[in-house]
C-alpha cells in the first residue's frame, strides 16, 4: 500500500487541501469550500466506521488494528545512534469515536464561523487544526504522535491570538496574553514528553530491542529496567520515570490541577468556534494519551502513581465545580466546569490502574472513555449556546441578563437542555459516563474514598448550572434586552445536531460502548499481566 491509498492518510490530508483551497479562492467560495472539505472529512470518518462495522470482526484494539498503514519514513544514523520514525497510522475502538467527534465538531465550527472577519484565514486555520488533531488520534508511532502534537499548536495559537478578545489583561489584549499562555504551557509539557519518548526509545535499543517508536511494539515489549536520574542521582524503574515525563504533557493538556490555569483564559478570550474545538477535542488529546500511551505502554508506572492520581482527580472535580459558583462570565463558568468534568476521566483511569475487581476496573476505564465523547458533545453545545447569546447581546456577564428566554425561546430551550446534560440528568449523555465512573470507582479500593468525596460534586454542578440558567433566561425580564432576536437557522443547526447526539448516547449508549470496549479490555489484560 502506498501512502495515498490509505483512507487514514486522506482523513488528515482532506482538511489540509480544504485549507489551501479556502485561502486561494474568493470569500464566498472559500466558505463553501471549507464546509465541503470538512463535510467530506466527516463523511470519510463515518465511512471508516461503517466499513469496519460491516466487516463483522469488531473494532479491534492496539494489537489488532482494523485499519492501518505502516511505512518507513525517517531513518537517521549518526555515529552509533539510529533514529527511526514510521508513518504508522491506525484505528481501533479507542480512537475511532474521537476521530469522528473531531470531524463533526470541526464541520459544525465551520458553520458557526461563517460570518467571521478575515473568514478565509479563520476557516483555513480551523481545518489545519483539525488535521493536526486527527494526526494525534491516528498516530501509532510515538515520535509521529509527538510531531502531530506540536503541529496542532500553531493554528490554535493563531486562532486565539488573531480573532480572540480585545479585553486588556496584564497590560495587553486578552487574545495575545491567552494565546501565549496556551502555547507556553503546552510547549512546557511537550518538552517532558519528548524526553520520555527518547528515554524509552534509546533504553530499548541499548538493551538489544528494535530501533522503533511503534506503540504496538512497546505494548508487547514492556521494559522496567532501573534508570538513574542525572544530577539527582535517584534510581527508579524506567516505567515510572517515562510515565511521569509523558504524563506531564497530558496533565497540561487535559488540564489537570495545578496546570489548568491556561484553560479559563484561553476559553474566555478565544472565538466561540475555537472554544468548541478546544473543549470538545483538544482536551481529549490529553485524556486519550493517558489511556493510549500511559496505560497501555507503562502500566506499572501508572499503577504506582494511581493513588496520587486519585487525589488529583478529587481536586480537579471539587475545585473545578466550586470555583464555577463564583464566576460572572458564562464562558469562564463552562471552562471551569471542564476542569471538573475532566477530573472524572482522571478518577476512572486511577480506578482502572488500581487494585481490585477486574470487571469494575474495566468498567471505570470504559466510563472514563465514554466521558471523553459525552463531554465533547455537551461542552461543545454549551459553548455554541454562549456564542449565540454573545453575538446578539455582545456580553457574557451573567448578572446583566434576566428572563431573556422570553425573547430567545429556542436558544433558552437548547441552552437549558445542554445544562441538564452537563449536570448529569438521566437520559442524557453526561449521566451515562458519570454513573459508570462513580459506581465502578467506588468498588475499587484504591479510589473508594476519592469517589465518596467526588460524588458530592453533583450537588455543586447542579447548583452553578441551574443558577446560571435561572439568572440569564428565567425570572423577571430585563427590558434592556427587548431588542434581542432568537437564534438564527445557521446558529441553531449545530445545536440541534449536538442535542440529538447527546440524547441518543444518553438513551442508548450500547453502540458507543460496544465500539470502545474491546480496545479497553485489551489494555486491562495487558496491565493485569504486567502489574505484580
Amino acid at each position: 500500500m502506498t501512502i495515498f491509498q490509505s483512507d487514514l492518510t486522506w482523513i488528515i490530508l482532506l482538511p489540509v487541501i480544504g485549507a489551501l483551497a479556502a485561502l486561494a479562492t474568493p470569500v464566498k467560495t472559500a466558505r463553501w469550500l471549507a464546509l465541503i472539505f470538512s463535510a467530506l472529512t466527516f463523511a470519510l470518518s463515518l465511512y471508516i466506521f461503517f466499513n469496519i462495522l460491516g466487516a463483522g470482526q469488531g473494532f479491534g484494539d492496539l494489537g489488532h488494528l482494523r485499519d492501518s498503514i505502516n511505512l518507513p519514513w525517517v531513518d537517521l544514523k549518526a555515529g552509533g545512534i539510529e533514529l527511526k520514525i514510521n508513518y504508522f497510522l491506525g484505528v481501533d475502538g479507542l480512537n475511532l469515536p474521537l476521530v469522528i467527534l473531531n470531524a463533526l465538531l470541526t464541520m459544525l465550527a465551520v458553520i458557526g464561523g461563517w460570518e467571521k472577519t478575515r473568514v478565509k484565514e479563520y476557516l483555513a486555520l480551523l481545518l489545519l487544526l483539525e488535521a493536526g488533531v486527527m494526526g494525534v488520534f491516528l498516530s501509532m508511532d510515538l515520535l509521529l504522535f509527538f510531531l502531530f502534537w506540536e503541529v496542532e499548536l500553531a493554528p490554535m495559537f493563531l486562532l486565539i491570538g488573531i480573532w480572540g478578545s480585545e479585553t486588556i489583561k496584564h497590560g495587553m489584549p486578552g487574545r495575545i496574553y491567552s494565546a501565549w499562555k496556551f502555547l507556553l504551557y503546552t510547549f512546557f509539557g511537550s518538552v517532558f514528553m519528548l524526553a520520555g519518548i527518547l528515554l524509552l526509545y534509546f533504553t530499548n535499543v541499548g538493551h538489544g530491542g528494535d530501533a522503533t517508536a511503534s506503540m504496538v511494539y512497546y505494548s508487547t515489549h514492556i521494559l522496567n529496567t532501573p534508570v538513574t536520574i542525572p544530577i539527582l542521582g535517584v534510581t527508579a524503574g524506567l516505567q515510572l520515570i517515562v510515565f511521569l515525563l509523558i504524563f506531564a504533557a497530558f496533565a497540561v493538556k487535559m488540564p489537570m490541577f495545578p496546570f489548568h490555569t491556561w484553560l479559563p483564559d484561553a476559553h474566555t478570550d478565544a472565538p466561540t468556534e475555537v472554544s468548541v474545538i478546544l473543549a470538545g477535542v483538544l482536551l481529549k488529546m490529553g485524556s486519550y494519551g493517558l489511556v493510549r500511551i500511559c496505560f497501555t505502554l507503562f502500566p506499572e508506572g501508572l499503577h504506582e502513581f494511581a493513588g496520587v492520581m486519585a487525589v488529583i482527580a478529587i481536586i480537579n472535580i471539587i475545585y473545578g465545580a466550586g470555583i464555577c459558583l463564583v464566576q460572572k462570565d458564562m464562558k469562564k463558568l463552562i471552562a471551569y466546569s471542564s476542569v471538573s468534568h475532566m477530573g472524572i476521566i482522571l478518577l476512572g483511569v486511577a480506578a482502572a490502574a488500581g487494585t481490585g475487581d477486574l470487571a469494575l476496573r474495566t468498567a471505570a476505564l470504559t466510563g472514563a472513555t465514554v466521558q471523553m465523547v459525552s463531554h465533547g458533545l455537551i461542552t461543545g453545545m454549551l459553548f455554541f449556546c454562549v456564542g449565540v447569546i454573545y453575538d446578539h447581546a455582545h456580553t457574557r456577564e451573567i448578572a446583566i441578563f434576566g428572563g431573556v428566554a422570553k425573547k430567545m425561546p429556542m436558544l433558552g430551550t437548547l441552552f437549558t437542555f445542554a445544562g441538564m446534560a452537563s449536570l448529569g440528568l438521566p437520559g442524557l449523555a453526561g449521566f451515562v459516563a458519570e454513573y459508570m465512573v462513580f459506581t465502578s470507582s467506588y468498588g475499587v479500593s484504591t479510589t473508594q474514598i476519592a469517589t465518596t468525596i467526588s460524588v458530592f460534586t453533583m450537588i455543586l454542578t447542579a447548583g452553578y448550572l441551574l443558577w446560571m440558567l435561572k439568572r440569564v433566561f428565567f425570572g423577571p425580564f430585563n427590558p434592556k434586552w427587548e431588542h434581542l432576536p432568537d437564534a438564527s437557522l445557521r446558529e441553531v443547526i449545530p445545536l440541534i445536531v449536538l442535542a440529538a447526539l447527546i440524547l441518543y448516547v444518553g438513551l442508548y449508549p450500547k453502540p458507543l460502548i460496544d465500539v470502545i470496549f474491546p480496545s479497553l479490555t485489551h489494555i486491562m489484560q495487558t496491565a493485569v499481566a504486567v502489574i505484580k
